[in-house]
Order: C-alpha cells, then sequence, then structure tokens
C-alpha cells in the first residue's frame, strides 16, 4: 500500500510526510473522519512506508519489492498489528493480548505500527487499558487508531494523540476510483456516487446491493406512471416500507436525483450530466414545469428532514408521494 494509492486526501497525507521528512513520528495517531475515505489505507501505506528496507524518501514511496513490504503486502508482517473489533465491540482481551506483543522485541524492523479499526468500539475497560501504554509509549512503537466518531472515544484518548482528520470525497475521485474498479457497471456510476455521499465504502456497498437495485427499478416505475397512479395505490405501494427507515431513506434519495434530471432536462437538455443515464426515455417523458420540479425537490428535501427526526418511514413516503403526484397532474 502506497500513498499514492490513498486518493482526495492531499492534506492527512502531507501531515504524515511532513513528520516522516522532520523524523518527528508521533508514537499514537488518530486518523479521523466518515467511514470509507481512505483512513485504514493511510494507515496501511504509513506502516509500509515505515519499515520499508528501500524506501523512496524524495518521493514518500515504499519500494514493494523488500521482505519487508511482500509481508506487508501479504498481511504477514509481524511489526505490523491490525487489531478489528470482535462482534460490536474491542474487549478489554483484545487490548490486553495486544499490549503482550507490543511489550516483545522488534523482529527485523524499524518501528512496530499498531492499527486499532473502529477504535470507538473500545470497552470502557480496553480503552483504560490502553491508555497506560499511549501514556508510557514504547520506544519504535506506533499507534494509529481509526474512527468515525470521534465523540465516542474518552477525552484521556484524544489527548494521548495526534488527530489527522480526513474529509468526504469529492464526486470526481469516487467517479474515477470506480471507473477503475469496476469498468463493467459504467452506466450505474453516475447514480452511485451522487447517492454515496463522499464515501468509496458506501459506493461500493451500494454497487453491491440488489436490493436496492430492485427497489430503484419499482420505484422509478411508480415515479413515471404517478399522473396515472390512484392516491389508494399510493398507499398500499408504501406499505412495504413501513419501518424500513434506511430503505425509505435510499427511495427519497434517488427521488431526488430522479427529479433534478427531470429539470435538467426540461430546462438545459444537457443529457450527458444526468445521474440516470439508463433512465434517459423515461426522462425525457417526464414533461414537468420547472416551478413544479422545484416544489417537488422541496417535498423530498422536507420528508428527509421529518425521517431523520423519527417520523414513521412509511407516513413520510406517503406524503411526499401525494404531494408529488398533486404536483405532476396539475
Amino acid at each position: 500500500m502506497q500513498f499514492s494509492d490513498v486518493k482526495g486526501q492531499e492534506k492527512a497525507i502531507h501531515i504524515l510526510q511532513r513528520a516522516i521528512q522532520n523524523r518527528h513520528i508521533a508514537h499514537a495517531y488518530l486518523f479521523t473522519g466518515p467511514e470509507g475515505v481512505g483512513k485504514k489505507k493511510t494507515a496501511l501505506a504509513l506502516a509500509q512506508y515505515l519499515n520499508c528496507a528501500a524506501a523512496d524518501t524524495a518521493h514518500f514511496s515504499s519500494c514493494e519489492h523488500c521482505p519487508s513490504c511482500i509481508q506487508s503486502v501479504s498481511g504477514s508482517q509481524p511489526d505490523l498489528i491490525l487489531l478489528e473489533p470482535d462482534g460490536s465491540s474491542i474487549k478489554i482481551e483484545q487490548i490486553r493480548s495486544l499490549l503482550s506483543k507490543v511489550s516483545l522485541r522488534n523482529y527485523e524492523n524499524t518501528y512496530k505500527v499498531i492499527i486499532i479499526n473502529d477504535a470507538h468500539l473500545m470497552t470502557e475497560q480496553a480503552a483504560n487499558c490502553l491508555l497506560k501504554t499511549l501514556e508510557e509509549p514504547t520506544d519504535n512503537t506506533v499507534f494509529i487508531l481509526i474512527t468515525a466518531q470521534v465523540q465516542n472515544l474518552p477525552v484521556t484518548i484524544l489527548s494521548r494523540c495526534q488527530q489527522i482528520p480526513f474529509h468526504l470525497l469529492p464526486p470526481s475521485i469516487i467517479q474515477d476510483i470506480l471507473q477503475e474498479l469496476h469498468p463493467e457497471r459504467q452506466s450505474q456510476i453516475g447514480l452511485v456516487t451522487a447517492l454515496a455521499k463522499g464515501s468509496v465504502s458506501t459506493a461500493e456497498t451500494l454497487l453491491a446491493n440488489e436490493e436496492i437495485a430492485s427497489a430503484r427499478q419499482d420505484f422509478y416505475s411508480l415515479l413515471i406512471r404517478l399522473p396515472q397512479v390512484s392516491p389508494a395505490q399510493i398507499i398500499g405501494w408504501c406499505e412495504q416500507w413501513d419501518k424500513n427507515k434506511k430503505m425509505v431513506k435510499s427511495l427519497l434519495e434517488l427521488g431526488q436525483l430522479w427529479y433534478h434530471d427531470v429539470l435538467m432536462v426540461n430546462t438545459s437538455g444537457q443529457m450527458t450530466l444526468l445521474v440516470n443515464q439508463d433512465y434517459l426515455a423515461p426522462l425525457k417523458s417526464q414533461t414537468i414545469e420547472p416551478q413544479q420540479l422545484l416544489h417537488i425537490l422541496q417535498y423530498f428535501q422536507t420528508a428527509m428532514a421529518q425521517l431523520e427526526s423519527n417520523a414513521s418511514p412509511r407516513l413520510v413516503m406517503e406524503v411526499v408521494l401525494l404531494k408529488t403526484r398533486t404536483a405532476v397532474t396539475v
């Protein structure tokens, strides 16, 4: 894993590279930021670089060929320890086992690097156990804690770590990554990028989720023929989403993207900018006045806010669809 493999996190990478250049490697880092934006990749890249026997210091790249790099890539590097949650938490027994390895002499390399993923899931006892080591760090040992919920970590842990913030990725970066990884899914990449909201892992999940793909097809079919659908039919259709907040949230996002595309078709006609590239013909058939489309987009935005306020998912979907039906039949 190289620093160059991490896309869209130049500021975080620069902080780490400057520390390497100045030989001021912290004994404990805390990588914070949303899920799926490159925190774990960066931790692995740092670990590989620190122990590379022939690193390119001018370009901050590891050689990929020395025994340490080969072991890092294969996951068998003895001085690189990756700790993941056991079920829904990181338990004190895991931390104790980890610290027993930390106390051992490094095998061959300069640094022993410990990466704790989802560090906010440490139990109180586990966090207190780790704290003692963070307060009295061992020479040539680097801890990297990774979290998307920094607010759930004890202040005592936060105070012992140098925080490195990571941010949501711009759509262009996510689209480039998906096109490289999944060129065969070209028609879906624009849509998935828009729904991913800056997270590559979210985008990957959406691409792999057949349930969402099926629900999208069903939902768009309903929106296309909405003027002909009766209020009773809408209410009946919404029953399947009773208490399914996660899916209703996805459908509301899809609805926003659909009517934004319709607005683009009716105002600019620039088809290349549409998210739903696989629905070009149905989108062109949606002749709705721009002012009404703006109202519809506001309906969906209000529905999203209501859903986040714990309103009934089914009721939220009923209301937004009934309002939208009225708007498109005027």
